[in-house]
């Protein structure tokens, strides 16, 4: 099989509840009131709300899945900024946040919206950026700062001095001189000796950046590492190193050995330029029936980058995918690498290894979660336990304590199997190991019964690597399918769960939105 590139990745989206599979297409879901604070509004109810929100408060729907969690508008505290700590950011800050995104957290990039709606979202957070005062009244805190003379403009950032070694030298110095290993480690792992210890401002548990692989929240150009070590992160144990502290040439250095501690093979793409997120279905003669065909050797894949929704050790950076189709039927591969395959949960303590699509049905980019009422999803979810029993392996409690002793009674196996008698998919015999569902928004999933059940499947894991083939008619007459057609794009993404990490439900790793397109 081809070899593939499974770098780690940075990019800034199936369970009862899938919280993030994030948005990359050519326009929002709805129309978007020309007025502009309702634009404003109508866009954060639609894509923000769930996790910042209603009134700005970090505690929406979602918020109780995500870590880190989302942003308290009304705290008034933005990590991201270029003005001087303690002060609010500017409106250019706010929309390189909604445009870019937090890579490395549940908060995706929004470039997909028109420039109207990312502006509008940005005179949005500022309204809910408020608190009550001691007399009761509401007081906003940009319209507070703006009447005292508070606003400050974008920290200047002087031009980026060559990267030799005498300054990554000098910046090493730096990282001990001012304890920045005490947090990011001596090899800037994130690993050092107060990093368990740290918290952000609301008491939650916040482990420092790991420079060597993980994604850097603010960005990865010279100029965002320099404005998150002038600035610091409000919120955030991260503290300014101002001019009081360090020069300009002393954080310079800084940056340039902080990017020195980097992994050559981590890899960075900051924002996704919709050029970029098609995954075009070539058309073929002969569809390939198995993920080891060597007929995929002959077409390069779209690695698509995933993001966890919670912290893990090891985190799943990238999927692979290639998608075909012989007019008649569609066919996506998706490769990851997975050190250690996991299949049926058996025990309590053990979890499987996943992957799923989501499709829009509507053609539109609905809420990241599942949809929503007016947008339904449609997900093809493939699981390594339904692919053990579709291979005819066991996978019971026998084989994993081939020793055990047997206390049931025969008589009582009718009474604990009610799942089987409501004709639950997961608890009946599976006919493929992938399961054809739908949702319209938080905890509306719902599998379509076993005679709807029309996509295919297969997984394989070798050398490390699982290799998953989704399969289904292009025509479905079922109203609940998402339809597949010729030359026009259906908005997918993708998630994908690691068994040996815990990952179940809402933990996860998540992609953007995609196009699919497949060509004549």
């Amino acid at each position: 099989m081809k070899a593939l590139r499974f770098g780690h990745c940075v990019r800034t989206g199936i369970a009862p509840i899938s919280l993030a599979m994030l948005g990359i297409a050519a326009g929002g879901s709805g129309a978007t009131p020309d007025n502009a604070p309702d634009r404003g509004k109508a866009a954060y109810d639609l894509h923000c709300a769930a996790c910042h929100g209603a009134t700005g408060d970090g505690k929406g729907l979602a918020s109780v899945w995500l870590f880190p969690r989302p942003r308290d508008f009304s705290a008034g505290q933005f990590k991201i900024q270029s003005t001087p700590n303690g002060s609010l950011p500017t409106d250019e800050d706010l929309l390189e946040s909604i445009t870019r995104g937090v890579p490395g957290t549940s908060m995706p990039g929004f470039a997909h919206l028109p420039e109207a709606d990312r502006h509008a979202l940005v005179a949005r957070i500022k309204h809910l950026t408020a608190f009550t005062d001691s007399a009761g009244r509401r007081v906003n805190r940009f319209e507070e700062a703006a009447r005292r003379g508070e606003l400050k403009p974008r920290s200047v950032v002087p031009a980026e001095p060559p990267a030799d070694a005498n300054a990554v030298a000098t910046g090493r110095d730096l990282f001990i001189k001012f304890a920045c290993n005490a947090c990011h480690g001596d090899s800037g792992a994130g690993d050092g000796p107060t990093a368990a210890t740290l918290k952000d401002s609301q008491g939650f548990p916040l482990l420092p950046r790991d420079f060597n692989t993980a994604p850097f929240r603010g960005g990865h150009s010279g100029r965002d590492i320099y404005l998150r070590i002038l600035t610091g992160m409000a919120g955030t144990p991260m503290p300014p190193f101002g001019p009081e502290l360090m020069s300009p040439e002393e954080r310079w250095a800084l940056v340039h050995y902080i990017r020195s501690l980097r992994r050559p093979d981590a890899e960075v793409r900051d924002i996704l330029k919709l050029e970029d997120a098609f995954i075009r279905a070539r058309r073929v003669k002969k569809l390939p029936t198995d993920p080891a065909d060597t007929q995929w050797e002959r077409f390069d894949p779209v690695r698509i980058p995933l993001n966890p929704l919670w912290p893990e050790p090891k985190p799943i950076y990238a999927v692979a995918v290639t998608a075909l189709h012989d007019g008649r039927r569609l066919a996506i591969l998706c490769q990851w690498r997975d050190d250690i395959a996991n299949g049926a949960p058996v025990r309590v303590q053990d979890f499987q290894d996943g992957i799923a699509l989501q499709f829009s049905m509507n053609g539109t980019t609905p809420f990241l979660g599942m949809g929503d009422k007016d947008n339904p999803v449609n997900l093809w979810f493939w699981r390594a336990g339904w692919q053990q029993e579709a291979d005819g392996r066991p996978h019971g409690l026998r084989e994993q304590y081939p020793s055990m002793h047997v206390d049931l009674y025969t008589q009582t196996n009718t009474l604990i199997h009610t799942a089987e008698a409501a004709k639950n998919l997961i608890a009946l015999p599976h006919t493929s190991p992938v399961e054809d569902a739908n949702a319209r928004g938080f905890g509306t999933l719902k599998s379509q019964s076993l005679a709807r059940q029309n996509v295919r499947g297969k997984g394989i894991w070798r050398d490390a690597h699982w290799s998953v083939l989704f399969t289904r008619e292009l025509n479905s007459p079922d109203a609940e399918d998402v339809k597949l057609r010729l030359k026009q794009p259906v908005p997918v993404s993708f998630a994908v769960w690691n068994g040996e990490q815990g990952d179940r439900n809402g933990r996860k790793v998540i992609s953007n939105w995609y196009q699919l397109l497949l060509e004549p």
